[in-house]
Protein backbone atom coordinates (compact mmCIF):
# COMPACT_ATOMS: atom_id res chain seq x y z
CA UNK A 1 0.00 0.00 0.00
CA UNK A 2 2.90 2.17 0.61
CA UNK A 3 3.99 1.71 -2.89
CA UNK A 4 0.63 2.81 -4.12
CA UNK A 5 0.59 5.96 -2.02
CA UNK A 6 4.03 6.89 -3.27
CA UNK A 7 2.98 6.48 -6.85
CA UNK A 8 -0.11 8.67 -6.23
CA UNK A 9 2.10 11.38 -4.81
CA UNK A 10 4.29 11.22 -7.82
CA UNK A 11 1.33 11.29 -10.19
CA UNK A 12 -0.11 14.40 -8.56
CA UNK A 13 0.10 17.45 -10.81
CA UNK A 14 2.88 19.72 -10.32
CA UNK A 15 2.26 23.42 -9.92
CA UNK A 16 2.68 25.36 -13.14
CA UNK A 17 5.87 27.05 -13.84
CA UNK A 18 6.03 30.47 -12.40
CA UNK A 19 5.12 33.12 -14.97
CA UNK A 20 7.90 35.00 -16.48
CA UNK A 21 7.78 38.81 -16.54
CA UNK A 22 7.10 38.78 -20.29
CA UNK A 23 4.09 36.53 -19.83
CA UNK A 24 2.76 38.76 -17.06
CA UNK A 25 3.12 41.78 -19.30
CA UNK A 26 1.21 40.08 -22.13
CA UNK A 27 -1.56 39.05 -19.74
CA UNK A 28 -1.87 42.62 -18.53
CA UNK A 29 -2.53 43.77 -22.10
CA UNK A 30 -5.56 41.49 -22.48
CA UNK A 31 -8.95 43.15 -21.92
CA UNK A 32 -12.45 41.76 -21.45
CA UNK A 33 -14.54 41.15 -24.55
CA UNK A 34 -16.50 44.27 -25.45
CA UNK A 35 -19.94 43.75 -26.99
CA UNK A 36 -20.95 46.13 -29.76
CA UNK A 37 -23.22 49.01 -28.83
CA UNK A 38 -26.95 48.20 -29.18
CA UNK A 39 -28.54 49.23 -32.45
CA UNK A 40 -30.50 52.45 -32.05
CA UNK A 41 -33.98 53.04 -33.40
CA UNK A 42 -32.89 56.12 -35.32
CA UNK A 43 -32.30 56.37 -38.21
CA UNK A 44 -34.69 53.65 -39.36
CA UNK A 45 -33.77 51.18 -42.03
CA UNK A 46 -34.78 51.95 -45.65
CA UNK A 47 -37.68 49.50 -45.45
CA UNK A 48 -39.26 51.56 -42.66
CA UNK A 49 -38.91 54.73 -44.76
CA UNK A 50 -40.64 53.01 -47.67
CA UNK A 51 -43.42 51.75 -45.39
CA UNK A 52 -43.91 55.22 -43.89
CA UNK A 53 -44.08 56.80 -47.36
CA UNK A 54 -46.60 54.18 -48.49
CA UNK A 55 -48.77 54.77 -45.42
CA UNK A 56 -48.69 58.53 -45.94
CA UNK A 57 -49.59 58.10 -49.63
CA UNK A 58 -52.44 55.72 -48.79
CA UNK A 59 -53.77 58.07 -46.12
CA UNK A 60 -53.65 61.01 -48.52
CA UNK A 61 -55.36 58.97 -51.29
CA UNK A 62 -58.03 57.81 -48.84
CA UNK A 63 -58.75 61.37 -47.76
CA UNK A 64 -58.97 62.53 -51.37
CA UNK A 65 -61.28 59.65 -52.31
CA UNK A 66 -63.49 60.31 -49.30
CA UNK A 67 -63.76 64.02 -50.11
CA UNK A 68 -64.59 63.34 -53.77
CA UNK A 69 -67.24 60.79 -52.88
CA UNK A 70 -68.68 63.20 -50.35
CA UNK A 71 -68.75 66.01 -52.91
CA UNK A 72 -70.40 63.74 -55.47
CA UNK A 73 -72.98 62.68 -52.90
CA UNK A 74 -73.69 66.30 -52.02
CA UNK A 75 -73.95 67.22 -55.71
CA UNK A 76 -76.45 64.39 -56.27
CA UNK A 77 -78.48 64.95 -53.13
CA UNK A 78 -81.17 66.70 -55.14
CA UNK A 79 -81.62 63.50 -57.18
CA UNK A 80 -82.33 61.43 -54.09
CA UNK A 81 -84.74 64.06 -52.80
CA UNK A 82 -86.52 64.22 -56.18
CA UNK A 83 -86.90 60.42 -56.31
CA UNK A 84 -88.20 60.40 -52.74
CA UNK A 85 -90.80 63.08 -53.52
CA UNK A 86 -91.90 61.34 -56.73
CA UNK A 87 -92.32 58.02 -54.94
CA UNK A 88 -94.34 59.71 -52.20
CA UNK A 89 -96.83 61.22 -54.67
CA UNK A 90 -100.38 59.96 -54.45
CA UNK A 91 -101.45 59.21 -58.02
CA UNK A 92 -105.13 59.07 -57.03
CA UNK A 93 -105.06 62.71 -55.91
CA UNK A 94 -106.56 65.23 -58.29
CA UNK A 95 -104.04 66.88 -60.59
CA UNK A 96 -101.29 64.35 -59.79
CA UNK A 97 -99.93 64.94 -63.29
CA UNK A 98 -99.22 68.58 -62.36
CA UNK A 99 -97.32 67.45 -59.29
CA UNK A 100 -95.15 65.08 -61.37
CA UNK A 101 -94.48 67.81 -63.94
CA UNK A 102 -93.69 70.33 -61.17
CA UNK A 103 -91.14 67.96 -59.60
CA UNK A 104 -89.55 67.33 -63.02
CA UNK A 105 -89.28 71.11 -63.56
CA UNK A 106 -87.77 71.65 -60.11
CA UNK A 107 -85.09 69.03 -60.72
CA UNK A 108 -84.40 70.42 -64.21
CA UNK A 109 -84.06 73.97 -62.87
CA UNK A 110 -81.66 72.79 -60.13
CA UNK A 111 -79.56 70.97 -62.71
CA UNK A 112 -79.66 73.23 -65.78
CA UNK A 113 -80.59 76.62 -64.36
CA UNK A 114 -83.80 78.55 -64.77
CA UNK A 115 -83.15 79.92 -68.29
CA UNK A 116 -82.92 76.61 -70.12
CA UNK A 117 -85.80 74.40 -68.89
CA UNK A 118 -87.87 76.98 -67.02
CA UNK A 119 -89.98 78.39 -69.88
CA UNK A 120 -90.33 75.12 -71.80
CA UNK A 121 -93.77 73.60 -72.30
CA UNK A 122 -95.41 71.02 -74.54
CA UNK A 123 -93.27 69.36 -77.19
CA UNK A 124 -90.23 71.50 -76.34
CA UNK A 125 -90.39 70.31 -72.71
CA UNK A 126 -90.66 66.66 -73.83
CA UNK A 127 -87.75 67.10 -76.28
CA UNK A 128 -85.69 68.60 -73.47
CA UNK A 129 -86.49 65.69 -71.15
CA UNK A 130 -85.59 63.12 -73.80
CA UNK A 131 -82.42 64.89 -74.93
CA UNK A 132 -81.04 65.31 -71.41
CA UNK A 133 -81.38 61.62 -70.61
CA UNK A 134 -81.23 58.31 -72.41
CA UNK A 135 -84.53 57.28 -70.84
CA UNK A 136 -87.28 57.20 -73.50
CA UNK A 137 -90.66 58.72 -72.64
CA UNK A 138 -93.38 56.06 -73.05
CA UNK A 139 -96.19 56.97 -75.45
CA UNK A 140 -98.98 56.88 -72.88
CA UNK A 141 -96.91 59.11 -70.55
CA UNK A 142 -96.26 61.50 -73.46
CA UNK A 143 -99.97 61.65 -74.22
CA UNK A 144 -100.80 62.27 -70.55
CA UNK A 145 -98.22 65.03 -70.32
CA UNK A 146 -99.37 66.75 -73.53
CA UNK A 147 -103.15 66.29 -73.28
CA UNK A 148 -103.97 66.21 -69.58
CA UNK A 149 -101.46 68.65 -68.08
CA UNK A 150 -103.26 71.85 -69.02
CA UNK A 151 -106.75 70.52 -69.84
CA UNK A 152 -107.73 69.98 -66.22
CA UNK A 153 -108.53 66.31 -66.80
CA UNK A 154 -106.92 63.61 -64.72
CA UNK A 155 -105.05 60.97 -66.64
CA UNK A 156 -105.76 57.27 -66.35
CA UNK A 157 -103.88 55.46 -63.57
CA UNK A 158 -101.74 53.45 -66.01
CA UNK A 159 -100.45 56.54 -67.84
CA UNK A 160 -99.85 58.33 -64.53
CA UNK A 161 -97.86 55.35 -63.23
CA UNK A 162 -95.91 55.25 -66.50
CA UNK A 163 -95.20 58.99 -66.25
CA UNK A 164 -94.05 58.67 -62.64
CA UNK A 165 -91.75 55.73 -63.55
CA UNK A 166 -90.27 57.82 -66.38
CA UNK A 167 -89.84 60.80 -64.03
CA UNK A 168 -88.04 58.66 -61.44
CA UNK A 169 -85.73 57.22 -64.11
CA UNK A 170 -85.12 60.68 -65.55
CA UNK A 171 -84.24 62.14 -62.14
CA UNK A 172 -81.79 59.30 -61.49
CA UNK A 173 -80.15 59.20 -64.93
CA UNK A 174 -80.28 62.69 -66.46
CA UNK A 175 -77.03 64.30 -67.43
CA UNK A 176 -76.16 67.52 -65.71
CA UNK A 177 -75.17 70.56 -67.72
CA UNK A 178 -71.46 69.76 -67.41
CA UNK A 179 -72.04 66.19 -68.58
CA UNK A 180 -74.35 67.17 -71.41
CA UNK A 181 -72.86 67.20 -74.89
CA UNK A 182 -75.03 70.05 -76.09
CA UNK A 183 -75.04 73.50 -74.60
CA UNK A 184 -78.17 74.44 -72.69
CA UNK A 185 -79.08 77.08 -75.29
CA UNK A 186 -79.95 74.33 -77.79
CA UNK A 187 -82.74 73.10 -75.51
CA UNK A 188 -84.54 76.45 -75.55
CA UNK A 189 -87.35 76.91 -78.06
CA UNK A 190 -86.46 78.73 -81.23
CA UNK A 191 -87.53 82.37 -81.29
CA UNK A 192 -89.65 83.50 -84.15
CA UNK A 193 -88.12 86.18 -86.34
CA UNK A 194 -90.32 88.64 -88.14
CA UNK A 195 -89.55 89.14 -91.79
CA UNK A 196 -90.13 92.71 -92.94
Amino acid sequence: MRVLSLSLKQAAPQPPNPMTPEMQELLAQLRDIHEPAPIGWWPPAPGWWILAAALIALTFAGIMLYSRLRQKRRRNLYRAEGVRLLQALDLTAPRAIEDINLLLKRVAVVTFGRQSPGPLTGQNWIRFLESSSEVPLPENARRALLENLYSGADGDPQSLESLRAFAIDWVRKHRSESESERPAAQHAPAKEVEVV
